[in-house]
């Protein structure tokens, strides 16, 4: 016992047992905390745990696990429509930070706020206060811009307080989208539905019938002539302006006429304008004039798009995956029988009955959906957009970049499974560039019979489809 006592009595000994000690506390203190917190979470979610223990302060919110269920269940709103319960986060793991309940409890709050509104709206709409409803429903979306019953009833503002059955029925359908079942989004958009199907109808009728006035401007009109002319570099402007390149129309019009490059602009830049050049110069001497389409021709297309951005990608489908900022395309080794099937599909009859509008724009949103390739999808999908149009009789669509965010808000809609607003958008385009031709060119109906030539007006648009498009 003596020597025992001698041998702790050292100073150095007292240091080495704390220390063995200390190290035995560390490594088995975070197993033994964890095992802790399991428990702790299983007893909290189990099913079979008396109820008395799941409310009591030991299972808190922080280890629940379905935690702030973001349902309509609240006690100052009662929601008739209900719908699935969409949880916030999942708890996979007890996580106790401070960092992330601050982020939950601002997901619930924020959640809260936007019911409230929604409760507001609801209350304004059936007290016949419409632009006071659409102001609130316009807040509770921006709040909670997925939630079927916040669109729905956005949908009934705009469609009892507008008239707009257009713009209804795509939000009736973004409600769907989010849930599939939703009885008043269901009712909804089944009324609404055939309405806006024959809006459609008669706004392709009226697009027809322009074309129909175009086609009879003579092709050797000096006014339309140059009309075309400056399109010709309006429509490279615009398309490469909507991927970011800088350039102005006058540099892109001065690097085509004179081939010089301007002052403080990338190489890359200059090298997408000429990428176009040469694309829509391939179009027009050969690929326009095709009835049968192959998938030597896209890749052709894309080949010249990016011929001198890079010709190593150019005209060959991509290795990797990408990642777009709404959705993920097809796995890279899916990419080659997504492109057979889509140029199965142009070549179809039923893809060939369709009206040459929507088979433009069904065949731009099928080519961006698969994303083919690394760079230049969406060039490459406006120009066999426009491909099928000149096809038809139309002249190639400008899509300008000041409607960039409709383009794209149309193109997710599609993403939804909506294609309906992407069509309308085409269709809008096409109409304001053969307005911009018509009103260039001598507006003139020439008479074979009679040899005279009489002035008249391109069909117009009625005022009701303007503004539902």
């Amino acid at each position: 016992m003596s020597s025992g006592t001698n041998v702790f009595s050292k100073p150095w000994v007292r240091v080495v047992a704390l220390s063995i000690v200390v190290s035995i506390c560390i490594q088995t203190l975070p197993i033994l905390v964890q095992r802790i917190v399991i428990s702790q979470y299983l007893i909290c979610n189990l099913q079979f745990s008396p109820e008395f223990i799941k409310q009591a302060d030991y299972c808190s919110a922080h280890f629940s696990r379905k935690r702030y269920v973001g349902t309509t269940e609240l006690g100052y709103f009662v929601d008739p429509l209900s719908v699935e319960p969409r949880y916030f986060e999942e708890v996979e793991r007890a996580v106790a930070g401070t960092i992330q309940a601050n982020v939950i409890q601002w997901g619930w709050e924020t959640e809260k706020e936007a019911f409230a509104a929604l409760k507001a709206a609801i209350q304004s709409r059936t007290q016949g206060n419409m632009e006071k409803a659409e102001l609130i429903i316009q807040h509770a979306l921006a709040l909670a811009p997925h939630h079927p019953d916040i669109l729905t009833e956005y949908g009934l503002v705009v469609e009892m307080g507008r008239k707009n059955v257009v713009e209804a029925e795509e939000l009736y359908s973004r409600a769907l989208s989010y849930n599939p079942h939703h009885p008043e989004a269901l009712i909804r958009r089944a009324r609404t539905l055939p309405i806006v199907e024959e809006i459609d109808r008669e706004m392709l009728k009226k697009l027809h019938e322009k074309r129909s006035y175009f086609s009879r401007i003579p092709k050797t009109n000096m006014a339309l002539r140059k009309a075309m002319k400056e399109s010709y570099f309006l429509h490279i402007y615009h398309t490469v302006a909507i991927e970011g390149n800088t350039m102005s129309l006058g540099q892109t019009r001065s690097i085509l006429e004179t081939r010089m490059a301007v002052a403080g602009k990338s190489i890359m830049e200059h090298n997408e304008i000429l990428g176009m050049d040469a694309a829509l110069k391939f179009i027009n001497q050969s690929v326009a004039y095709v009835s049968y389409f192959t998938l030597q021709d896209i890749l052709d297309i894309h080949s010249h798009v990016l011929g001198f951005v890079d010709p190593e990608v150019a005209g060959v489908f991509r290795k990797s995956q990408v990642f777009v900022s709404s959705f993920t395309p097809v796995p890279a080794n899916m990419v080659p029988g997504e492109m057979e099937e889509m140029v199965k599909w142009l070549n179809e009859d039923d893809s060939l009955l369709l009206d040459p509008i929507e088979r433009a724009a069904i065949a731009h949103y099928k080519l961006v959906s698969i994303h083919p390739f690394i760079d230049g999808n969406g060039r490459t999908a406006r120009l066999l957009m426009n491909l099928i149009l000149m096809q038809s009789g139309f002249p190639p669509v400008i899509i300008p970049v000041e409607a960039r965010s409709d383009y794209y808000d149309t193109l997710n809609a599609a993403n939804r499974g909506n294609l309906r607003p992407f069509i309308r958008f085409i269709a809008r385009q096409t109409d304001a560039t053969l307005q911009l031709y018509i009103n260039s060119a001598t507006t003139c109906d020439y008479r074979e019979e009679s040899g005279e030539c009489s002035i008249s007006t391109a069909p117009k648009i009625s005022a009701q489809q303007e503004e539902t498009w």
